[in-house]
């Protein structure tokens, strides 16, 4: 079985011009791909193996963080195909009507541009903010494989990475009340609504626990991970069974 994931899937939009995505058009040429090559497993023959721990052939595809891009453009491409995909849903967009972190970073770069996030970044930063350990362990390779200029490298790597996690929201939330000061009204045409979420249950998705946060996991305690998994499973548990 071989899982390919995905994460933003959409047309390009001219407001976003430094916003990294895949292009629709590009994920429907996948999925032809993917069918002539491995083909697809069902997702009765997926449940079993999870059960039964047996290999099987095929491909199953998933598709994290709730985006409204997976309601409006690839549940209908999967639709076409009578495929299924299985959808890992954060939660504190629910309740806190604020945009998660990492995402929130992803549309600062994607607005404005690394080079200007990472000019703003650095007039924000103090030293005592950054942890040198993680600066070392994780200046070389984190996102080298990814066709990033430096300024957006030193931007993810800083806030994902470098920075003393208590110092990180509020740095973001600096950011954002300069860059995004109407953040909110953002929130419905980001993300996926309950009904939205509950659609896709019913048409034949899977709903899967993707935290509550979106938290760097090795950045934070085993009590923290325990705590956003099972928080963010009872939620879309919820979720799913409401009418």
């Amino acid at each position: 079985m071989k899982s390919i994931m995905y994460h933003y899937v959409r047309p390009d939009d001219q407001s976003l011009p430094y916003f990294r995505h895949l292009h629709i058009d590009d994920f429907i040429k996948q999925l032809e791909y993917l069918e002539n090559e491995y083909g697809f497993l069902s997702k009765d023959d997926f449940l079993n193996c999870m059960e039964s721990k047996e290999p099987v052939d095929g491909v199953v595809l998933t598709f994290d963080d709730g985006f409204k891009d997976h309601f409006h453009y690839v549940l209908p491409e999967l639709k076409k195909l009578g495929l299924w995909g299985i959808f890992y849903i954060p939660t504190s967009p629910f309740t806190t009507r604020k945009l998660i972190d990492v995402h929130r970073i992803h549309m600062l770069i994607g607005k404005f541009s690394g080079q200007t996030i990472a000019n703003a970044l650095k007039n924000i930063i103090k030293e005592g903010m950054l942890s040198h350990n993680h600066v070392e362990e994780f200046q070389s390779e984190t996102y080298s494989r990814q066709n990033n200029d430096n300024s957006t490298n030193y931007v993810k790597r800083c806030l994902n990475y470098f920075i003393d996690y208590k110092y990180r929201e509020s740095v973001i939330d600096h950011l954002m009340s300069r860059f995004f000061p109407d953040e909110s009204c953002m929130i419905d045409d980001f993300y996926m609504t309950k009904s939205e979420i509950r659609e896709m249950n019913d048409q034949g998705m899977m709903i899967g626990s993707h935290t509550v946060n979106h938290p760097v996991m090795s950045k934070i305690s085993l009590k923290y991970q325990e705590s956003e998994i099972k928080k963010s499973r009872g939620f879309n548990s919820l979720v799913q069974r409401m009418g």
